[in-house]
């Protein structure tokens, strides 16, 4: 599948190893991603679960989460546990994402 304009559509409101972030069944375009947040994909191991994040997946493609701090270790992979990622339960575009500023790197993003 060719990856989609991150500008496109409406992203689920994730969080991901403690920060904020989206999330999008598709491949995201990092060509369209604005300056200053960061796109990672999640591998999914066949159980319905993000196992793994990494700068990109080729097999197993779970998802893409954009996230506005860099996640370390991404370069390698970064294994995930149950505890380490939530869906938000609600959805947000990237415009909305980008204008909330959080006080704070550990600050919840919380629904409009």
């Amino acid at each position: 599948m060719k990856p989609v304009n991150a500008y496109d559509g409406e992203y689920e409101a994730f969080e991901i190893l403690g920060q904020d972030a989206l999330f999008s069944n598709y491949r995201i375009d990092r060509s369209t991603v604005p300056d200053g947040l960061y796109a990672y994909d999640l591998r999914d191991d066949n159980d319905g679960f993000a196992n793994e994040v990494r700068n990109i997946i080729t097999v197993n493609h779970f998802g893409t989460v954009i996230t506005r701090y860099p996640i370390q270790g991404a370069e390698e992979g970064v294994v995930l546990g149950e505890d380490d990622t939530n869906f938000g339960g609600y959805t947000m575009t990237l415009d909305d994402f980008r204008e909330h500023t959080p006080a704070t790197e550990d600050e919840e993003l919380e629904p409009s």
